[in-house]
């Protein structure tokens, strides 16, 4: 291989292809730095507010970078992951530093920040977006810590 081909090679981005997937549920816009999971596998994380409602809308890609999502032009990125969504195991009245939450699906959240926000059983959505930890969000909130098994 000549020297001049191999330079071209490496001047010329390597491009993933564009595709279309969807939301899995309701969305009801973007907000920073959150994520949305996809039908099918992967995840969405958003770079920006921009509220509006659909119910499982098409997300339209050039490679990892989101286009639109339905009709809105949005800044957002897509993720190799997955998610599982569970509950808290009983009330659940926010995170203090080193509080244990048991969760139905038999994990344990050890919180590393401090929120309040009481609900009963509230829904939890735990994300694992590729080489990163998971990510833990409490009705909708992000709460830092560490998952263990029972």
């Amino acid at each position: 291989m000549n020297k001049f081909f191999m330079f071209f090679i490496l001047l010329v981005p390597i491009v993933a292809n564009a595709g279309t997937y969807k939301i899995d549920g309701d969305f009801e816009g973007c907000d920073y730095d959150q994520f949305y999971p996809l039908a099918g596998g992967g995840i969405l994380e958003c770079q920006e507010y921009n509220y509006f409602y659909e119910y499982a809308p098409e997300v339209r890609t050039d490679g990892r970078e989101v286009i639109t999502i339905g009709d809105n032009k949005v800044h957002a990125t897509l993720h190799n992951g997955s998610v599982i969504k569970t509950k808290v195991d009983g009330e659940f009245n926010g995170c203090d530093y080193d509080k244990k939450i048991n969760l139905q699906n038999g994990l344990v959240f050890v919180c590393s920040s401090y929120g309040y926000k009481y609900s009963y059983s509230p829904e939890v959505m735990i994300y694992f977006v590729e080489s990163n930890k998971p990510q833990v969000f409490i009705k909708g909130k992000k709460y830092n810590g560490t998952l263990y098994k029972k």
